[in-house]
């Protein structure tokens, strides 16, 4: 499985315990350091940093990191992102039954999505490491 595919398995698999009863620690406890240097949304839970990795669609290497928070609207956590990065470039993410935003800033990126009818939302922070 690439590591692509590994990545959209564990976001699936940590949408469907959004639901679960969550324990007393704070938020950033509960996640794994982002290790980005982009902004992480304060309320995100279940955070898992990946190591690098080559993009098949621009061939460049990046590290990600992957959260889900399901305290904020989609749209809150976007308004959260625009400000936190008022220089990226905005464009709409739509792929499949996903919806949200891109920011560009500079070579990094960040995605921002809703999936279906699931509340909260998924954050994907892609760090450029090399060309």
């Amino acid at each position: 499985m690439t590591a692509r595919g590994i990545r959209m398995v564990v976001v699936a698999a940590t949408l469907s315990m959004v639901g679960a009863v969550v324990t007393a620690l704070p938020a950033q406890a509960r996640n794994q350091p982002n290790k980005t240097g982009l902004p992480l949304y304060a309320h995100s839970i279940m955070g898992t940093q990946y190591d690098a990795f080559q993009d098949p669609s621009d061939g460049h290497w990046y590290t990600s990191y992957t959260a889900v928070v399901s305290s904020d609207s989609l749209e809150a956590v976007e308004a959260w992102y625009r400000h936190a990065l008022p220089k990226a470039t905005e464009t709409p993410y739509v792929v499949g039954g996903k919806h949200g935003i891109v920011l560009n800033n500079g070579k990094d990126r960040v995605r921002v999505y809703q999936m279906g009818r699931n509340p909260g939302a998924v954050i994907e922070l892609y760090q450029y490491v090399r060309g």
